[in-house]
């Protein structure tokens, strides 16, 4: 078996490529957001550039001449990047005038908030866990539905420990009470979760940038519900049906987390832009989910071309 030397090649241009952009947009006054639109447009082209010509000569490419583990890429580059960008943002967005008080919160006064999006993603990874203690039957149903509670009191508890008043997030066990339907929902299927809660974290960004206040808030935070069990959902995808080439297809996603480099700064870019504004400017999150949606349904699509039907044959039930 050859070495994926041209695969290599690619994946160190692309990253060179976003090397670059980051130093050009440290060190000189070129306008960042042409430079990231660049970036973006170039790490697709050349996963698909690298796809196609693997799909002619699959000698030095390995993994890359599987489609699936191009979107998987793709899913993984948009999924970590969006993740980081609700947090990285969000601060300054509580901080804006007219967004959730006249003046806009302080420092002091944002912190239960962003450390509630970021117990967001543990409420739902601890859930996930639950699979790991083989519970059956009404016990695993209890547990799936008991554990994210717990999790949510942990991180009320937590805050309230450090002198935070949560008692305007109490309301947020509604959040939760959705991401335990969508779990149950998408009954452990990889594309099943997958398309439920990117649609689901798509209308609560929808619903964030339409509304300003508590719900607003509210809606950015269960960002971090629905991204919680992304990243299972999108890896498994990517390697199914890569055979002897699963090694080399999961450092190639692994690799992807460069998204966290390119999409932060982006909805940074848009919203410095007086047109559009920080509260607008997550609509690109809420594009990126529509994406992760249209990505599952797709890689179903290329997955059932090769004779496995992703869903049925390797997902579980509840």
């Amino acid at each position: 078996m050859k070495k994926g030397n041209k695969a290599a090649g690619s994946l160190i241009a692309m990253l060179g490529v976003i090397t670059a952009v980051i130093i050009v947009g440290q060190l000189t006054e070129v306008p960042k957001l042409p430079l990231l639109l660049i970036t973006l447009l170039f790490v697709v082209g050349i996963l698909f550039y690298s796809n196609a010509q693997a799909q002619k000569t699959s000698i030095g490419w390995g993994a890359m001449k599987y489609p699936q583990l191009i979107y998987g890429m793709l899913g993984i580059f948009v999924y970590v990047g969006v993740e980081v960008t609700i947090d990285n943002n969000f601060g300054a967005l509580l901080k804006t005038p007219g967004y959730m008080t006249e003046l806009g919160l302080d420092e002091s006064e944002i912190s239960h908030y962003i450390s509630l999006y970021w117990g967001s993603l543990m409420i739902g990874r601890w859930t996930g866990a639950v699979s790991v203690f083989n519970l059956k039957g009404t016990a695993k149903i209890i547990a799936r539905i008991v554990v994210p509670f717990i999790a949510f009191a942990v991180v009320l508890l937590v805050n309230r420990a450090y002198g935070s008043d949560v008692s305007d997030v109490y309301g947020y066990a509604v959040c939760v009470a959705i991401a335990i339907a969508a779990f149950f929902y998408g009954q452990e299927k990889p594309v099943k979760t997958l398309v439920t809660v990117s649609v689901l974290a798509a209308v609560a960004m929808l619903i964030g940038v339409a509304t300003s206040g508590l719900v607003s808030v509210y809606a950015f935070m269960a960002g971090g519900l629905f991204c919680s069990v992304m990243w299972p959902c999108i890896f498994a995808l990517g390697v199914a049906g890569l055979g002897k080439y699963t090694s080399q297809g999961s450092a190639f996603l692994i690799m992807m987390i460069l998204g966290a480099a390119v999409i932060p700064p982006l909805q940074g870019s848009l919203g410095d832009m007086s047109a559009i504004g920080m509260h607008n400017s997550y609509l690109l999150a809420a594009a990126c989910f529509v994406f992760l949606a249209w990505m599952g349904i797709k890689t179903k699509a290329v997955l059932k071309r090769q004779g496995l039907d992703f869903d049925n044959q390797i997902g579980g039930g509840h």
